[in-house]
């Protein structure tokens, strides 16, 4: 409201005045307290892809695999007629519900393998999970590295009003080396107790070259030596050599083991491991020589007299020289015969 002032007053002269004034007041009424409408929340299925798997682990270019998709119905009322399409592409439905197609499915680096990329999953109560499986090829002229691998859900509520949900899992495609460990020679029969050679080979099969890090020789109960290389750069069908050296302790079946580590395309350490298997024979026995003594020279064996021997020992006689019997240094060796009594006729030679 407005309010009306009037002032009168006195100068230092004595002459009065009089002044008027509106002074404006707002004025509010009351609170009032009226009843509002509540908000409706939107009920509807919301269709999430929890978990993904594969069978084969890791990926390669050219795998075939069984993808698993776990999807749960994370939303307040139940998905009706749900239909999964690989790939994506499908930005709308019909009145009947059917996925109509869009920009297209990217089906570049993962196709699907023995049916389409279109699964009819069906209901899915709300708070239920279902599990998905395709069978899927990876393009051979995939690169390593990490691709996305986007779906689209086409479903109903329970009002029969249509959505769409696009989602992405992501799958990780990996260039391992492919290798294998071999003998570049028959190594032979291996002897328990004695040092054998093992002649290995890491040879690249791949259509690549492949770095690897350290060769590393094992095997159970027994010593190996030379047992560690570094192999380095390897280029296709290209191989490298290590001779290690193992010393058995016990006969039978070995089982070599051998360890080559490397990096992977994910900067992560990898290791890939292959057997050889050898037999083993037993350690040689050593049979004692009778002919050796025990300071293992040869023993010195009596000479049984010819004919001829005699007649050379007479010639001997005659020009003076040594005509006697050789006799063995140490032992008995006597033959059963009768001995040669003292007496006989000795022959001297001349002398000077």
């Amino acid at each position: 409201g407005v309010i009306k002032a009037t002032v009168a007053y006195l100068d230092s002269k004595g002459t009065a005045y009089t002044d008027t004034f509106s002074l404006s007041i707002p004025v509010t009424s009351g609170v009032n307290y009226y009843a509002t409408s509540t908000p409706k929340t939107t009920s509807k299925p919301q269709l999430v892809i929890t978990k993904n798997t594969t069978d084969v682990d890791p990926l390669q270019p050219g795998s075939i695999f069984e993808l698993s998709l776990n999807v749960k119905n994370l939303g307040t009322t139940d998905a009706k007629s749900v239909t999964m399409v690989l790939g994506g592409g499908a930005n709308s439905v019909n009145d009947l519900g059917t996925p109509q197609p869009g920009a297209g499915a990217d089906l570049t680096n993962f196709a699907p393998l023995g049916s389409s990329n279109i699964v009819v999953v069906g209901d899915v109560a709300q708070g239920a999970e279902v599990t998905i499986k395709l069978k899927l090829v990876g393009n051979v002229t995939t690169v390593p590295g990490a691709y996305t691998l986007k779906t689209s859900f086409v479903y109903s509520d329970t009002a029969a009003k249509n959505f769409v949900d696009d989602q992405v899992i992501t799958l990780l495609v990996y260039q391992l080396p492919q290798v294998e460990v071999s003998f570049y020679r028959d190594p032979g029969m291996m002897t328990a107790g004695m040092p054998n050679v093992l002649p290995l080979q890491v040879t690249n099969l791949g259509k690549k070259s492949t770095v690897l890090g350290n060769m590393t020789v094992t095997a159970d109960g027994v010593d190996v030596t030379n047992n560690t290389a570094l192999v380095g750069a390897l280029d296709p069908g290209g191989y490298f050599t290590l001779d290690s050296e193992i010393m058995p302790f016990a006969e039978g079946p070995l089982e070599i083991k051998v360890t080559i580590t490397y990096t992977d395309d994910f900067n992560q350490p990898r290791e890939v491991v292959q057997t050889l298997n050898v037999e083993v024979m037993p350690e040689p026995v050593f049979t004692p020589d009778p002919m050796m003594g025990e300071d293992g020279m040869p023993i010195d064996q009596p000479v049984t007299e010819t004919f001829w021997s005699k007649v050379g020992r007479f010639f001997k006689g005659l020009f003076g020289l040594d005509s006697g019997v050789n006799e063995p240094a140490g032992g008995d060796f006597s033959t059963g015969e009768k001995p040669v009594e003292p007496g006989g006729v000795i022959i001297s030679g001349p002398k000077g």
